[in-house]
């Protein structure tokens, strides 16, 4: 993998973000109530999110959801839309050899995010396999914090740097240029939101973590704004690729482009959070060429209908319904 490398300044160049505090909403398909028991106390200081499941996930929960993915997939392109799916590892599958000794680990569950991947690449999206890079890279880049729900500003920016080698063949040469970032910056991170759910006695067992993230580079320009109403690359996500992370700053400096950004926390859900994007002005202003599309591997499980998501369920005829409203299909 390229290092991606600060570009020279220009003058679209954008805010400074840098990861601050731990992030305010979990990456899990609701915000759990603040209990004992939602997280599993691994070896050498690790947490894990007891949703993100070691063991009792039959891979046959994906028939749901992955079948809706790969159908939203068709209708896009049917759009006139190509789809990338960003699909991002399981924290306890990458990093099983922390569990506590007593956990079992299911075996199957190295298999999943390949199952969805090739599901999803078969119906036509373009989905960088990012667990694999992950895998190769991860004896020497820490890839999750440990005491927190998210992966690491190294994390997304190699995760970046992929999409951007597997999306960037299908692009035309831009007219305006990616974002620019510095060179890379020692930072802390304060405790993670996983400590917040740990009973109060055990918090101050887990201290701060060291990571390294970039900044934006700025020529003092201030109307330069993450959701770019020209940029023909659009991002759809959740928590993962809010700007702390810098996701899609290192994606835009990789595909030489402005590329726009629409999250949401994840308990809004992957499904209601594309169908709000559909429907905002930012879409309407600019409909891009290509949407990357943000699904975890451990919500496969859960559909648009999920509880999970609270008010922002739905049953799955109504979000293709929608879907194919929001996009004229």
């Amino acid at each position: 993998m390229t290092t991606p490398e600060p570009q020279p300044t220009s003058g679209t160049a954008r805010r400074s973000l840098l990861l601050g505090a731990a992030a305010a909403t979990l990456a899990a398909p609701a915000v759990r109530a603040q209990a004992p028991g939602l997280v599993v106390a691994g070896t050498n200081g690790w947490l894990f999110t007891v949703w993100d499941k070691a063991n009792d996930w039959p891979l046959e929960n994906m028939r749901l959801a992955n079948p809706l993915i790969s159908q939203a997939i068709g209708i896009m392109r049917g759009a006139g839309i190509q789809m990338s799916i960003l699909l991002i590892p399981s924290k306890t599958v990458l990093y099983k050899q922390f569990l506590p000794p007593n956990v079992r680990f299911q075996a199957d569950l190295d298999r999943r995010y390949g199952i969805a991947m090739e599901e999803f690449r078969r119906a036509g999206a373009i989905v960088p396999d990012i667990q694999a890079t992950f895998r190769a890279r991860q004896s020497a880049v820490q890839l999750w914090f440990k005491t927190d729900s998210h992966w690491t500003p190294m994390a997304a920016e190699i995760a970046a740097v992929e999409m951007a080698k597997a999306v960037g063949p299908t692009l035309p040469p831009s007219s305006r240029p990616g974002t620019q970032v510095t060179t890379l910056i020692n930072r802390q991170l304060p405790r993670g939101d996983l400590v917040r759910l740990l009973p109060q006695g055990q918090r101050d067992a887990y201290g701060m973590e060291p990571y390294q993230v970039r900044e934006i580079a700025s020529s003092g320009s201030q109307n330069d704004l993450i959701a770019d109403d020209t940029a023909d690359v659009a991002l759809i996500g959740n928590s993962y690729v809010e700007p702390r992370y810098l996701f899609q700053p290192i994606l835009s400096n990789q595909l030489m482009r402005p590329v726009s950004l629409f999250w949401k926390p994840n308990n809004v859900g992957p499904w209601a959070t594309i169908l709000q994007y559909l429907s905002s002005d930012l879409f309407k202003q600019q409909r891009p060429k290509v949407i990357i599309w943000t699904h975890l591997e451990l919500d496969l499980i859960a559909g648009p209908s999920s509880g999970g998501w609270s008010q922002n369920a739905m049953p799955p005829e109504r979000f293709i319904s929608e879907l194919r409203r929001g996009v004229g299909a």
